[in-house]
């Protein structure tokens, strides 16, 4: 996995984790889960999100480690208080998502992250978010 409970230790106390959580790892590793299908959402739109998360160790890139970390301490609050989370985690949270939304739109670029590779044979017409063509014109006569 990208990431583990254990690496929490830099953003929050793990006595604080297992108290939110109540000792089960298992709710920790599917908020991990969550919180990474969140980011894949946004960055697939440039970036190739299978080498970016199959990356371990150093190997990571260390901003989305940073942002993925904050994403699951939100939402560590969120699952134990069902209304609004510590201050601080909310405001990291926020960063995080307008970090996400930036990168989705192409308002900020991350050349450290690997680019999304182009599928072969691919009909440039189809490619894209945006199709273009359009359908037959027929002309009528009445």
């Amino acid at each position: 996995m990208f990431t583990s409970k254990e690496e929490l230790i830099t953003v929050m106390p793990l006595s604080l984790a297992d108290a939110l959580t109540s000792c089960e790892d298992h709710i920790i590793e599917q908020i991990i889960r969550e919180s990474i299908a969140v980011m894949t959402s946004y960055l697939s739109t440039y970036y190739d999100t299978d080498a970016i998360f199959s990356a371990t160790g150093s190997e990571r890139n260390l901003t989305v480690l940073k942002y993925l970390k904050d994403i699951i301490v939100y939402e560590l609050y969120r699952s134990h208080t069902h209304d609004s989370a510590n201050e601080v985690a909310t405001e990291r949270y926020a960063s995080a998502m307008q970090w996400l939304r930036d990168l989705n739109t192409g308002t900020l670029s991350d050349n450290s992250l690997p680019l999304r590779p182009e599928p072969d044979n691919q009909d440039p017409a189809t490619s894209g978010n945006v199709r273009f063509g359009g359908g037959t014109h027929y002309p009528s006569r009445y």
